[in-house]
């Protein structure tokens, strides 16, 4: 059986330290952002509707970056409901019609 010396030990020992701060470091950032995202979903969501005009150049996707807000995490499901809301078949919009719509915002107007 060997016997660890005295230099290895204190190696072994450091070692061991490091792998426990770096686990306090993760534990603390894992529990700091979680507690930042809980704060942050319980802010109320307030949920409006307007009427835009279709600017040339403007598709879907452009108006779903420009309303797009914190009920809506995904851009096609934004797109999907704009469509659905003004009876669209596709994706194909007209400079100077008007679309109705539906977009939240943190903020109470």
């Amino acid at each position: 059986m060997r016997v660890n010396t005295r230099a290895e030990q204190i190696v072994r020992n450091r070692k061991i330290m490091l792998v426990v701060f770096i686990f306090a470091i993760i534990a603390t950032a894992f529990v700091l952002f979680s507690a930042r995202a809980a704060a942050e979903d319980s802010r109320p969501v307030y949920e409006y509707c307007t009427s835009y005009e279709v600017q040339p150049g403007d598709t879907l996707w452009t108006i779903a970056d420009h309303f797009m807000g914190p009920d809506f995490t995904d851009k096609q499901t934004f797109i999907s409901n704009v469509k659905q809301l003004n009876h669209l078949g596709d994706d194909n919009i007209t400079a100077g019609n008007y679309l109705v719509i539906e977009y939240s915002s943190y903020e109470k107007l």
